[in-house]
This record gives structure tokens, C-alpha cells and sequence, in this order.
């Protein structure tokens, strides 16, 4: 979804002599199911590299929520129509991407069926749009996505980070560490983590990062991602640098891979 602040991070692929073999000797086609908490997925990869990819989400009782399609689903990349449901199987939203971009017409409905939204997007820019209430009253459009944010915008987030972390003892003039959590939809960030890469540390940076979890478990309330005017759970980064032991820099940003 185009207007995200997405945080980038590096990491290093590392491909092992066989790799080239085995992707070759996957099916075309081949359905993969995950179960989660309240939903469950099943991915289709189309090609044997697994970049071509359909994604559709349903609830316990196999009712569809959501389809999407991936031109390159490593990466995240949106190609093709999108759409959601709600309970009832009326249409929540639709809409087709192009190279993760909105472009073309975006639908979204009320729960009955009632028109809320419908706007002309090229390369996930919107061009025009009209809103309405549910009563079909027409009103004004705020933005169709609307970032996470710590209270009080960045630069408080950078202080706060500052007076709640204390000094660190330090080898390196300059550390980096990135956390991910998760952000619900009433703002509370719980299940702050280390990133993957953090296992390939060295032991100092990794009771580090346990450190900054103790310190940063009760964090104020943020105002959560809102899509469509809806408020959405969604896997917030938050990276701290570290000069000479103290916090010099801080920043979030939502995480869609």
C-alpha cells in the first residue's frame, strides 16, 4: 500500500550450491496452507521460483477475508487485483495494484452494502475521489491510509527514547539496533522482539536488545495504522542508534514484509 514509511533494512542472502535445483524441482501450482491465531492462508505459488504468488485469508469458519496477487512475493510486490470481505461476504474493498502501487479505480463498502468510498488512483497517487457516509450522504475523504505515529510525531519519540534508555556500555563508537512489535488496533505496542539478523550478533549486542525489550514494555499509546478510516493491527520496526553509549538517533516505521 503506497504511503506506508517503511523502514529499510539490509540483509544478506546467502545461497547454498543445490538452491537452483530444488526451486527447479517445485511444482507450479503448489498450495501452501499457515493457521493463524483467528485466520488462516493459503498461498499458491504459480512458478517454481515462488515469486508469482496468490495469497487468499479466511476466518475459522472458511469464510473468505482477503485475496491478493504477488509479482515478486519475497519482496511484497502487489500486482493484480485486491479485495476483501466482510463476515457476511459483502465486498469490504477493491482495487488493483501495479508494482505495489494503487492504480486505477479503489472501491470500499459499508457492511450492507452502501457505497463509502471510490476513488481514481494512477501509480498510487489519488487523482480524484468522493466519500460518504452511511447513509449515502456524500462527505469529505480523509486520506486512505494514514500511518502509525508515536505520540507527539518523531521528534518527541526521539526524546522519549532518550530519557527512557540509559547509557550503555559500548565498544563501538556507533550500534544500531532494530526491534520489531506488534501495534493493535487501540494503539498498545506489545511483543517487542529482536529482528531475525540479531541471532548472527555477538552476544554483548544481543543482551542489548534484551535490555531495550525491558525498557520499552510499557510505552505510551500510539495511534495505530488506520486504513479506510478503520484502525488496523500491524508489525511496527523500531530502529536506535547508539553513539558513544547514549541514544543519538531513533525512528518507526510500519513492516509489510
Amino acid at each position: 500500500m503506497n504511503g506506508f514509511c517503511l523502514l529499510l533494512l539490509s540483509s544478506l542472502l546467502v545461497i547454498q550450491p543445490d538452491d537452483g535445483a530444488k526451486k527447479n524441482r517445485r511444482p507450479k501450482n503448489r498450495v501452501e496452507r499457515k493457521a493463524f491465531q483467528d485466520s488462516y492462508a493459503e498461498i499458491t505459488y504459480h512458478d517454481r521460483w515462488e515469486k508469482v504468488v496468490t495469497v487468499r485469508f479466511f476466518d475459522p469458519e472458511n469464510h473468505r477475508i482477503s485475496e491478493e496477487h504477488f509479482s515478486n512475493y519475497p519482496l511484497r510486490i502487489r500486482h493484480g487485483r485486491a479485495s476483501a470481505w466482510y463476515p457476511n461476504g459483502q465486498l469490504r474493498w477493491a482495487c488493483d495494484f501495479k508494482n505495489n502501487q494503487i492504480n486505477g479505480p479503489y472501491f470500499s463498502y459499508f457492511e450492507d452494502g452502501t457505497l463509502k468510498r471510490r476513488e481514481l488512483y494512477r501509480q498510487g497517487v489519488a487523482r480524484k475521489g468522493e466519500c460518504f457516509t452511511p447513509d449515502g450522504t456524500p462527505t469529505a475523504c480523509n486520506p486512505l491510509v494514514q500511518q502509525a505515529e508515536f505520540d507527539g510525531n518523531q521528534k518527541q519519540f526521539i526524546q522519549f527514547m532518550k530519557e527512557r534508555l540509559p547509557r550503555i556500555p559500548s565498544t563501538e563508537p556507533t550500534l544500531f539496533i532494530t526491534l520489531k512489535g506488534t501495534l493493535s488496533e487501540e494503539g498498545i505496542l506489545f511483543g517487542l522482539r529482536p529482528m531475525p539478523y540479531m541471532a548472527q550478533r555477538p552476544q554483548s549486542e544481543k543482551d542489548l536488545a534484551r535490555q531495550l525489550i525491558e525498557s520499552l514494555h510499557d510505552m505510551p499509546r500510539w495511534r495505530p495504522l488506520i486504513i479506510d478510516d478503520q484502525p488496523i493491527q500491524s508489525d511496527l520496526l523500531i530502529s536506535i542508534q547508539f553513539s558513544n553509549g547514549k541514544v543519538f538517533n531513533a525512528s518507526y516505521g510500519i513492516n509489510l514484509l
